[in-house]
């Protein structure tokens, strides 16, 4: 016996962009993941590199 919305939900079954779209968007979160981890392991050792770049500039520029 056929259901009424079998027809629909076979098209659903063959259809696969959306596992495409969601892979997609795993893998965009993983990147991001490894980004934020990065920036948090670095950033504190970049932040204080700037700092005394920019101490060492103030100390050697004056305006007159």
């Amino acid at each position: 016996m056929d259901w009424p919305f079998s027809k629909h939900f076979k098209t659903f079954d063959d259809d696969t962009s959306g596992a495409t779209a969601t892979e997609y968007i795993i893998l965009l979160i993983l990147i991001a993941c490894v980004i934020i981890a990065i920036v948090k392991m670095y950033g504190s050792t970049a932040s204080k590199k700037y700092k005394t770049a920019n101490d060492t500039v103030r100390k050697e520029v004056t305006i007159d």
